[in-house]
């Protein structure tokens, strides 16, 4: 298919990488062990609208040890009893059962998770989400009648996952020597985004369109 965005293997699992890595956002129920004020519930909140500290709990599949994370958003969209339906919008790697656990702490009552699902991973949300059922159909239909309409409806460009990072076009002479390990130089370089912020991730492209690499700006 002709304007199709190339792509190497190591540049894709990058691009996976970097996408484990993005914002995320959930929608949860957090139960209080005992009642509390509105107030006091509504303020322990906005207290942990902030950059937290967290250990990931024993069960865990990474190291435990302290981290920070930020919560960039931790808002109550209703509350029935003692029960809690929340949204926050946090950084990746955050165990939101340890922070429902430390809001119960900090409200002096305890209180656990007893629901969680993500609505929103980097660019991508709920909206976007494919069953594997659907998937599998519309490859069926693919295979079977040539039908691609439903298959192609389900692939998302690539940019779209990346799309809030810098851009560097590089000249089709740089480009080869990049493949080829070399590093990138000034003269190399046929345009580039106003944004370039030093040692920040850019994405590096050839004058064809295909993504070379996700490197380091090492000059702005």
């Amino acid at each position: 298919m002709s304007g199709v965005l190339t792509i190497s293997f190591n540049v894709a699992n990058r691009i996976l990488h970097w996408i484990m890595n993005t914002r995320k956002e959930y929608v949860g129920i957090l139960k209080l062990h005992a009642e509390v004020k509105l107030e006091d519930l509504k303020k322990v909140f906005s207290e942990f609208e902030a950059e937290i500290f967290q250990t990931p709990p024993q069960k865990a599949a990474v190291k435990r040890q302290i981290r920070k994370r930020r919560i960039y958003e931790l808002k109550i969209i209703e509350i029935k009893g003692r029960y809690v339906l929340f949204r926050a919008l946090t950084d990746a790697g955050t165990y939101i059962r340890k922070l429902c656990f430390d809001i119960g702490e900090a409200l002096g009552v305890g209180a656990s998770m007893v629901e969680l699902r993500r609505t929103k991973s980097g660019s991508f949300t709920e909206e976007d989400a494919v069953t594997l059922n659907q998937l599998a159909y519309a490859l069926h239909l693919y295979k079977t009648q040539g039908d691609e309409d439903k298959l192609y409806k389900y692939f998302v460009p690539v940019e779209r996952a990346i799309n809030d990072l810098p851009v560097i076009i590089v000249r089709e002479s740089a480009a080869t020597n990049l493949y080829k390990g070399a590093a990138l130089t000034v003269p190399g370089v046929l345009c580039a985004s106003k944004n370039l912020e030093r040692n920040k991730e850019v994405l590096v492209y050839s004058q064809k369109g295909d993504l070379i690499e996700i490197a380091k700006a090492k000059k702005e």
